[in-house]
């Protein structure tokens, strides 16, 4: 069954995303990457497009902002290149479970053009630096990452709202990709 998702999105669905454009440019993406490349895309949909681009929390980590769901997704790959995609869990047709991929389902259509814009672009700007490049990035002075991290303390959320402010100032001082 196909239907027309829109924003807020599963973060498992944008990450599988961002790995069909990296296994579309010969590239690679590790589970670092992978949890900023998806925390960027939420903070520019949050600052550009006014709405939420996953529904899931994110919560400030050790080495920077993280998607629960994401680390549990791609635990098994350790530091080293994800090898397959995000999965979700599904009731078949007499109730069994099936596990399949996680889908943007409709992002090719008119209505989510924005949204399928603002990710090629997030990939187009940030896709050629490492996940500890990333990491930096988001680990510096006044970042939401930086406002609300405590050491030894996993898990606090990162507010939609402390991440939305952070992106709209980069949008409005004009900030370059990187």
């Amino acid at each position: 069954m196909s239907y027309l998702s829109v924003p807020p999105f599963d973060a498992k669905a944008v990450a599988n995303y961002f790995l069909e454009l990296a296994n579309r440019d010969g590239k690679t993406l590790d589970a670092m990457k992978i949890q900023k490349l998806v925390y960027l895309a939420h903070g520019w949909s949050l600052a550009l497009l006014g709405r939420p681009l996953i529904a899931d929390k994110i919560e400030a980590w050790q080495y920077g902002p993280v998607i629960r769901s994401l680390y549990g997704a791609f635990a098994d790959c350790g530091s080293g290149p994800i090898q397959h995609p995000a999965l979700d869990a599904r009731r078949a047709e007499g109730g069994r479970l099936v596990l399949t991929p996680a889908r943007l389902e409709g992002i090719e259509s008119p209505f989510n053009a924005k949204v399928k814009g603002l990710l090629d672009e997030v990939w187009r700007a940030y896709g050629s630096y490492t996940g500890i490049e990333l990491s930096n990035y988001t680990h510096q002075d006044g970042t939401p990452w930086a406002q609300t991290w405590r050491p030894g303390v996993d898990g606090l959320v990162i507010s939609d709202e402390s991440i939305k402010d952070h992106f709209h100032q980069l949008a409005t001082a004009n900030e370059p990709a990187r």
